[in-house]
């Protein structure tokens, strides 16, 4: 055994490391038209699917994406799929009151946008097929916040909520497809 002092292993200062990366540019052009109060996808030039927000590339056919395929898709759409989350008070929670958390598949569109609100209807009429139209912010309050190029975020940082339009729900088979 060696008389040399034991050093310690574990270091006992707190360490902090901050990062910014910059959008990719197809996101940056996503914020862009979130800004002006537009939504951009791409269109994949095999599949013809759409998808928002864009990835550079389809999914589901692994082909590439660029500005040439993007399209603007409608502010309005269907729910596919919800729930209504009765928040348990812990420190710091700041909803207090029942919410519905929905899965909205926009007008032209082949993909879900998950987590969005549903407001401007009681809670127990909020079904499947319900029509409904983006809330958006104020445009001086529409940010790039929350959206990244790991794939976090979507719409929130521009459209406060969904609310229905009034209209008749969409058939199902309309968003059959698109139930989880």
């Amino acid at each position: 055994m060696s008389d040399a002092p034991k050093q310690d292993l574990v270091m006992s200062h707190l360490v902090s490391l901050r990062y910014e990366e910059p959008l990719s540019r197809i996101l940056d052009r996503f914020v862009d038209g979130l800004i002006e109060g537009r939504i951009l996808g791409h269109r994949c030039p095999s599949c013809q699917r759409v998808y928002v927000p864009a990835k550079g590339y389809c999914p589901l056919c692994v082909v590439e994406t660029t500005e040439a395929d993007e399209v603007e898709v409608a502010d309005t759409g269907v729910v596919t799929g919800f729930t209504i989350i009765t928040p348990v008070a812990y420190y710091g929670q700041e909803e207090t009151e029942p919410f519905v958390y929905a899965s909205v598949l926009l007008d032209g569109c082949d993909a879900n946008l998950g987590g969005q609100d549903i407001v401007g209807i009681p809670h127990d009429e909020v079904r499947t097929g319900l029509r409904v139209r983006a809330v958006w912010k104020p445009a001086a309050e529409r940010s790039a916040e929350g959206i990244t190029n790991r794939g976090w975020g979507s719409v929130g940082s521009a459209i406060d909520a969904f609310t229905p339009t009034g209209e008749p729900d969409a058939a199902r088979e309309q968003y059959a497809e698109h139930l989880f």
